[in-house]
């Protein structure tokens, strides 16, 4: 058994009173909504399951929340996108670490070094303030397909990308989304399942795709049937 401290020890009776005290395992950190499963410790992604969003944005909360201490979803670095498949649907877009050879937003920085790259030391995407050229480019937001990387210029000319909750950039990664999502429609997923492309690729997918992809398999009837002449409505 591991080393435990002094708070570590509790027992109790069958009619719940303390007793002796024992050492009892804390649990491992994790996420609360997997049955505190352990984080991954190598590359990772946060996955999403879009069949089970719908769409109460407490995910974006927490995200402008965990770096710049407000509510606000314009601010967040996930984002919540509605349709109408005709029936309304919300549809979630993130950031999924793309590996090397599809990482368009690298790829597309004029800087060099690129400003916008996967820090191999933190294990997720960072953005160098100091190096990018800011609202005046954004070629890596045009470049990314999920159309992800997103922009406040009132609070920062810089782009934001998803750096798993390591507000510091010291590798500390704890995904706040994916805590909060009270429907587990998201997931701290650990590399391995990027090996294949598959999976990767329906990640990183625009939202309106996707929209596409699920409104043939929910409804259907076209997404003109209700009357209703747009297809986004947030």
């Amino acid at each position: 058994m591991k080393e435990v401290e002094e708070s570590d020890y509790e027992s109790f009776d069958t009619a719940g009173r303390k007793t002796e005290r024992v050492a009892v395992e804390k649990k491992a950190e994790g996420w609360g909504g997997r049955d505190n499963y352990p984080f991954p410790d190598g590359v990772a992604f946060i996955e999403v399951d879009e069949m089970k969003c719908v769409g109460c944005g407490i995910c974006e909360m927490a995200c402008s929340m965990e770096h710049f201490g407000v509510i606000n979803k314009d601010l967040s670095r996930i984002l919540i996108r509605k349709y109408l498949l005709p029936l309304p649907k919300a549809v979630q877009v993130t950031c999924v670490q793309c590996p090397p050879q599809e990482r368009e937003c690298e790829k597309a920085c004029p800087v060099n070094p690129p400003a916008i790259y996967f820090d191999k030391s933190t294990l997720h995407m960072v953005v160098n303030e100091e190096t990018c050229l800011g609202e005046k480019c954004l070629l890596c937001k045009r470049a990314c397909s999920a159309d992800i990387i997103k922009i406040y210029s009132s609070e920062s000319i810089y782009p934001f990308v998803c750096d798993l909750c390591d507000v510091e950039n010291n590798g500390s990664r704890n995904p706040q989304c994916v805590n909060v999502c009270p429907c587990g429609a998201l997931y701290f997923k650990g590399g391995g399942a990027r090996e294949g492309n598959e999976i990767h690729d329906i990640m990183r997918k625009h939202a309106d795709e996707k929209a596409e992809l699920i409104s043939k398999r929910l409804y259907p009837l076209p997404k003109e049937s209700v009357g209703y002449p747009g297809w986004r409505y947030d």
